[in-house]
């Protein structure tokens, strides 16, 4: 198999590579060596010297205009001076897409193709600019040039970019430097620089290029130097620099930092590192964030991305459109949280979320092509689309790749809006988790929605918005029902649920609430009040929604201060309690005098330790483990008095400690080893809202206390 050599050829931009590039492969070719010359620049013009000045389709064209089932290599590669072949990567439009994800994409169509099997004796790589990204940086990597040559003239910023180059090349394989290759722009000074940069840096200059008018003929005429004036100077030296090229001779790439690279060159040391000379002149204020999640707040690690927490949420909104531009994957993987938490609702016989049966959703679905040319005009597109289905409130969620490939989402949206008169257009710039964690997202779609298309009008007396519904949460459903009916056996009514779970014409109205009811105690909820607050001026009741009999006296007392309807709650009340008192007669009959240990991963025990007296259980110790999230939101008065809290450190201990105290009973999130004696009872790890939730825990040990202590389905099998 014939060996094909691979040259890179860097330097600055506009520092002359492609000029020096073609001639390069024109005085190689001019030896009977056949070159494949890549340029890889938006501006594809690397090759038109070897082509007689013609310009020939790009790479990235080609990708996007032809079908994969029709490409083939001759579509890309065309052949130049002396049988050398041409190919031009190309690149997006200036200002939009990534030409760095362009390189990456041209080469592996390249390879796709076969463009290593046309018989060809060298590769050489035009590269754009500097090593300023990943897709730039393809051609010096291994497995693609094995050297690499730079052009620099004497100017500081061609050699910084020079030393930059250096710099790359050590992160990959750094015994690949071919040599300089100075092209003077005729300073008297140059010289010296070079000489100096040179040696400083161990790498010889193999050529110079003087400055000359016969290049500027040369490239009227269309043609290379070597080819146009085959008897100049120049040519001569392109034709040496080709001697030494196909020699493969390599040095190992050294670079200098900045203050040495100042000192060598400009004869000063870096301001940068000149600590005595720097000045504050002005500190900006730090950006306030003050809807932030707790994981974004605290720098925790993120649990998920903000993409999905925003499309969860904002897809429960009936009326509500969601476009979620991003590639496929991205969409389907969060599409799928809302049917995995449907499949939950229905495997649970609970409730499910309305819209979530009938999800009013769609994907950009972006594709490669669009991560290279950017993906503005398929946002445009699937916009117009929907609008046109009748589409009227509409929001687009943002993925990773447009943030990385600088879609100008917000002009769009803004566009989309400006020409359909009464469409509105909500962009929530998440792009993927680049603004925070899933609820970062959950936020980020509450206060959007609420910002963009709440309208302040008259407060809705005796009414309330339920803040802190979670899309996921399989019992979501219930508990909204559950409030919402105490809510109206007190004659209060619920405005909206927030932050989704709701319809357009509620979240319209979302403002005109009496006050705000957080269903939990998560800094979701919080947040999400705070922007009520702030925007609108509303009242956020201080105490939230908790489970139990204590727990629903004091949320429903609450509430009923606020709204002075202290009769109608005292008579729920009573008529709860009444109930809650016969609901454990045959418990106590089988649990009276059982020793019983808690370990809690929630502050709120409340509803656990009202059961256990109504039972005559005794508690002899109790624990909660110290969980860095939300449950440290709950104010530590909940903890009841004697109850130690504890962290994992302390796990070997505690379980010693319980052991120890021989308990008929354990109630925790999570199994221990404790040895068939002690019953064990699993409680949730968060709290339900339910004021007789206590009920169904004592139920579940009655039952495994009544239980045989021996099985005996083998003696019914037998016929024993």
């Amino acid at each position: 198999m014939r060996m094909v050599r691979r040259i890179a050829v860097y330097g600055k931009g506009g520092i002359g590579k492609s000029t020096v590039s073609s001639n390069l492969t024109a005085a190689l070719s001019d030896m009977g060596i056949r070159v494949m010359q890549i340029g890889c620049d938006p501006k594809h013009d690397s090759t038109r010297g070897l082509m007689g000045g013609r310009e020939q389709t790009t790479v990235l064209d080609y990708l996007k205009s032809v079908p994969p089932s029709e490409r083939v290599l001759s579509g890309v590669v065309s052949e130049g001076y002396k049988g050398c072949l041409c190919v031009e990567a190309g690149g997006p439009e200036p200002g939009i897409g990534c030409a760095g994800r362009g390189i990456i994409s041209a080469f592996d169509l390249l390879n796709e193709l076969g463009a290593d099997s046309v018989g060809t004796d060298m590769v050489l790589y035009d590269v754009l600019g500097d090593v300023v990204c990943g897709g730039f940086a393809v051609p010096m990597r291994n497995g693609y040039a094995d050297t690499v040559y730079i052009v620099t003239s004497g100017e500081f910023m061609s050699i910084y970019a020079a030393n930059n180059i250096l710099r790359g090349t050590s992160n990959y394989d750094p015994d690949r430097i071919g040599g300089i290759i100075f092209n003077s722009r005729g300073d008297p000074a140059e010289d010296d620089r070079v000489r100096r940069f040179s040696e400083a840096v161990g790498v010889p200059v193999v050529a110079k290029i003087g400055r000359s008018e016969i290049f500027m003929e040369a490239e009227k005429q269309g043609r290379t130097v070597v080819e146009a004036f085959p008897d100049s100077d120049v040519a001569g030296t392109f034709r040496e620099l080709a001697k030494y090229v196909a020699g493969e001779k390599r040095y190992t790439a050294h670079f200098l930092e900045e203050h040495e690279l100042e000192m060598l060159i400009l004869g000063r040391a870096s301001y940068s590192n000149s600590v005595q000379e720097t000045k504050v002149v002005y500190e900006a204020p730090k950006k306030r964030l003050p809807y932030s999640s707790r994981n974004f707040s605290f720098g925790e690690p993120l649990g998920g991305c903000a993409f999905s927490g925003a499309s969860a949420t904002c897809s429960s909104v009936r009326g509500l459109s969601v476009i979620l531009h991003s590639t496929r994957n991205c969409a389907h993987f969060t599409v799928q949280l809302a049917g995995l938490s449907t499949i939950g609702f229905i495997k649970n016989n609970r409730r499910t979320i309305p819209s979530y049966l009938d999800l009013d959703i769609v994907s950009t679905d972006m594709k490669e092509s669009d991560m290279v040319f950017g993906g503005n005009r398929v946002l445009k597109d699937t916009l117009e689309a929907r609008i046109a289905a009748g589409a009227k409130d509409i929001v687009v969620i943002t993925g990773c790749a447009p943030g990385i490939m600088g879609d100008d989402v917000a002009e769009i949206c803004t566009t989309a809006e400006s020409e359909h008169p009464g469409v509105s257009v909500l962009l929530l710039a998440e792009d993927g988790n680049a603004t925070g964690d899933y609820m970062q997202g959950v936020i980020d779609a509450a206060v959007g929605m609420l910002g963009k298309f709440s309208v302040r009008g008259s407060t809705v007396p005796d009414t309330v918005n339920l803040v802190g519904c979670k899309t996921m949460a399989t019992e979501v459903m219930n508990e909204i029902e559950l409030i919402t009916g105490l809510l109206k056996e007190i004659g209060i009514g619920v405005n909206c649920v927030l932050p989704g779970i709701s319809d357009m014409e509620d979240m319209r109205n979302a403002p005109n609430a009496a006050a705000n009811l957080r269903m939990n105690t998560d800094k979701f909820s919080e947040k999400i009040c705070n922007f009520l607050e702030d925007e609108y001026g509303m009242e956020t009741l201080p105490v939230p929604v908790r489970g139990g009999l204590a727990g629903t006296r004091e949320w429903i007392g609450c509430v009923a201060s606020f709204f002075h309807k202290e009769k109608e709650a005292g008579e729920l009340l009573a008529r709860m309690e009444k109930k809650f008192g016969g609901m454990f007669s045959g418990h106590r009959s089988l649990l009276e005098g059982k020793r019983a240990v808690l370990l809690s991963m929630t502050r709120d025990v409340s509803w656990i330790l009202e059961a256990m007296d109504a039972c005559g259980v005794e508690l002899t110790a109790g624990y909660v483990f110290n969980r860095p999230d939300y449950s440290r939101d709950l104010d530590s008065s909940l903890i009841p008095e004697g109850f130690e809290i504890f962290s994992q450190k302390d796990i070997p201990r505690v379980l010693e400690s319980i052991r120890a105290s021989s308990p008929d009973i354990l109630m925790s999130m999570v199994p221990m080893d404790l040895g068939p004696a002690v019953f064990q009872a699993r409680i949730p790890i968060t709290a339900g809202i339910d004021p007789f939730a206590g009920k169904a825990l004592m139920d579940s040990i009655a039952r495994s206390i009544l239980a045989p202590g021996s099985e005996g389905w083998r003696k019914d099998v037998a016929g024993e």
